[in-house]
């Protein structure tokens, strides 16, 4: 997942969470525990979640759409795959640019099998960067 969708992923989990501004696109009306997360917000959080909100509404449907299954996976994970799930990503992000493009150009040179094939070996997830 690049950087914009990782956040706008962050906004939209967040965004779920604690938006009570105005209906979600789901047309839930937000619970009394969302509107209490959101007074616990500082202004800025509140802005920031605002603006990675605007910028999810400017995705394309089908880019929102994936978006949404990505937070709807992302929900039923357990606490443990979702803390290990952090972790893999703060490791990604702690590598040089160059070692990511490398291993995103090593990842998309794979066929669909050798991809599929990987991710059954390491349990469904895409293999740790080197």
């Amino acid at each position: 997942m690049n950087r914009r969708a990782f956040l706008l992923f962050c906004a939209l989990a967040l965004g779920n969470a604690v938006l009570p501004l105005r209906a979600r696109a789901d047309d839930q009306a937000p619970s009394d525990a969302a509107r209490e997360r959101w007074k616990n917000l500082s202004p800025e959080q509140r802005e920031k979640l605002r603006e990675r909100h605007r910028e999810f509404e400017k995705l394309p449907p089908e880019e929102q759409q994936r978006v949404r299954k990505n937070f709807e996976r992302w929900q039923k994970l357990s606490p443990k795959k979702k803390e290990a799930t952090r972790e893999r990503y703060k490791r990604w992000r702690e590598l040089p640019p160059e070692k990511r493009e490398q291993l995103r150009e090593r990842w998309k040179s794979l066929s669909p099998e050798e991809k599929k094939k990987l991710r059954k070996r390491r349990g469904g997830r895409k293999p740790k960067p080197d």
